[in-house]
């Protein structure tokens, strides 16, 4: 595929893409808004069903959910996932409604997270079809209309869809300056419930067990699961690595992340030792192995109490998988990584993140790449912006992706 002509007609078309993100991001289209994500979702089913795909909508009583079908020539097939949900509430729009800047700086309710990534998934079809470019097997695009709060709707989705395709793409965020996001981790949850004996803290702790005690106990083990920590954690925030010179792009996310966030007991007087104490905890880690290694061990925990006379009890487990970095993976960004360095004379640079999109679902069966929409900034903020400097570039890249990762499939 020659990028002159594909780079060419996306610039012809950027103020039709800038008059298309205006009129999505003036939608308020809130998670939990079922009125608005389905404006959200039959705006861009008329965009797409201009270019002859296929539309199906799934509801529930939160939300609307879009899937959108291209079929091509050839044989590989690609999922793509965006989200027309945002985390603003009805009638932001009207208050905040889009604007460009005379820096070509978007504002508005979602107009990043995600609202321009998905008018750019609609363009980058439609450059496809320009170029009469058609040796893909199908292209299934998902719009996710509960993405900022999480649904069972949406992953019975991804579930379903993933297994139809080759390789995915989450059109999420993009990361300044060509950044793009390889590697997420995984989540699980766990209650560890202490029972123990209660009593007076004078007269009887000889014929008690104090539930407190273990679950104390019960954290330092966690806390020695975890990667170990900087000694000075105010030397790694994003200001202060600026100040070093340091661009943060992830790389000092600890391995695995465990971390206790609730504690609790009904006892409240301390002459009481106390008969119950729990704690919540996330485990956050990149790879499979390790989050199952972690799961062992964390269960493992309620055999090693060290308080006589409790119980230790460990419930929960893991929830998502990880996007790991895999073999493939890596395939797909050295693919990206040339093209943006030969049609842009630029560098890719990967993230990693420790927070969860669709990409964790998916990677659990095919390879997955995220973080190839348009770059946005200070997302889930009153003045969230986008960089439409961005939009023609990162919109030709991905193009030209598809466009190689179907004429050499497979890898």
């Amino acid at each position: 595929m020659d990028g002159a002509n594909v780079k060419e007609f996306l610039q012809v078309q950027y103020g039709n893409y800038v008059k298309d993100l205006e009129t999505l991001t003036n939608i308020d289209s809130g998670n939990g808004d079922p009125e608005g994500t389905d404006r959200a979702a039959r705006f861009v089913a008329e965009k797409l069903s201009e270019l002859g795909a296929t539309l199906e909508y799934r509801t529930n009583p939160r939300s609307t959910h879009l899937i959108a079908r291209i079929k091509g020539k050839g044989t590989f097939r690609l999922l793509m996932i965006a989200h027309i949900d945002t985390v603003f509430k009805k009638g932001d729009a009207a208050k905040r409604p889009f604007r460009v800047d005379e820096k070509n700086i978007a504002y508005g309710p979602g107009v990043g997270d995600d609202k321009a990534t998905v008018i750019q998934t609609f363009y980058a079809m439609k450059a496809l079809k320009e170029v009469d470019f058609d040796s893909f097997g199908e292209i299934i695009l998902y719009y996710n209309g509960e993405e900022e709060g999480g649904s069972p709707t949406a992953e019975e989705i991804v579930a379903e869809l993933s297994p139809q395709a080759d390789v995915a793409i989450l059109m999420d965020t993009a990361r300044p300056g060509w950044g793009i996001v390889t590697q997420r981790k995984g989540s699980a949850n766990y209650e560890i419930t202490v029972e123990g004996i209660s009593g007076h803290a004078g007269n009887a702790p000889h014929s008690c067990a104090s539930a407190i005690m273990e679950l104390g106990n019960q954290i330092s083990l966690l806390y020695k699961l975890a990667s170990p920590l900087p000694a000075n954690p105010l030397e790694y925030t994003r200001e202060a690595l600026q100040a070093r010179g340091i661009t943060d792009h992830g790389q000092y996310i600890p391995d695995n992340a465990i971390n206790v966030g609730v504690i609790g007991s009904t006892n409240d007087r301390i002459n009481v030792i106390p008969a119950d104490a729990y704690a919540k905890i996330n485990v956050r880690c990149y790879t499979v192995a390790e989050q199952e290694r972690l799961d062992r061990a964390i269960k493992d925990l309620a055999n090693q109490s060290t308080v006589p006379g409790v119980k230790v009890t460990v419930t929960g487990g893991i929830h998502t998988g990880p996007m790991e970095k895999t073999a493939q993976v890596q395939k797909l960004v050295d693919l990206y990584s040339n093209i943006v360095r030969r049609e842009y004379g630029a560098e890719v640079v990967e993230w990693t993140a420790g927070g969860l999109t669709d990409g964790n679902r998916t990677a659990k069966f095919i390879p997955t790449i995220d973080a190839l929409g348009v770059e946005n900034y200070e997302e889930h903020t009153d003045h969230e912006y986008v960089d439409l400097n961005t939009a023609v570039p990162r919109t030709a890249a991905l193009v030209l992706m598809i466009a190689e990762i179907a004429e050499g499939w497979p890898l």
